[in-house]
């Protein structure tokens, strides 16, 4: 009886002392990173497989598609007088002109943050004195406002809302 009683305390002894699963491991596992957004207009768009907006322009075989997307990148410009419109990089040279029928207004500090939107992109043209205005909303000096004389046929984007990412609080 004695040895018996010798084998099971030994038993139990064992079994204790076996390394289990360790507790931050599995809160490691078990995290689904979030990212937190500003919303801006219509934000009950799903932000996965976003397209960039090189993708979208390239999308874009004439002058009379339209094509609804979600597109991510950076803000490159804003409107610093109301928000009223930004742009977004294409390439290192050409930026997606972004505007929302004053249905939302952007914060006009925005520029260089990270955003994604749900709208759709279309052929347009803009006007000479648009083209300046728009210059004139960016700051531009009156040597480049009156440097535009030609009006400008692009592709743009018309976003029902845009959804800007904030960077992690850790």
């Amino acid at each position: 009886m004695k040895h018996l009683f010798l084998a099971a305390l030994a038993t139990i002894g064992l079994i204790s002392c076996q390394n289990g699963k360790n507790s931050t491991d599995e809160t490691t596992q078990n995290e689904v990173e979030t990212t937190t957004y500003i919303n801006f207009g219509d934000s009950t768009f799903s932000t996965e497989n976003a397209f960039t907006a090189a993708e979208v322009v390239e999308n874009m075989t004439s002058d009379l598609d339209t094509v609804w997307a979600v597109v991510a990148g950076p803000i490159t410009q804003v409107c610093t007088t109301k928000g009223c419109w930004m742009a977004t990089a294409i390439d290192s040279s050409n930026n997606l002109f972004v505007d929302y029928d004053y249905e939302f207004l952007l914060p006009t500090n925005s520029q260089g943050q990270d955003m994604i939107m749900s709208g759709y992109a279309y052929w347009d043209s803009t006007s000479v004195a648009q083209l300046r205005h728009y210059a004139e909303d960016r700051g531009a000096s009156e040597e480049e406002i009156a440097a535009i004389t030609e009006p400008v046929g692009e592709v743009m984007f018309k976003a029902k809302g845009v959804k800007i990412i904030l960077p992690d609080a850790e």
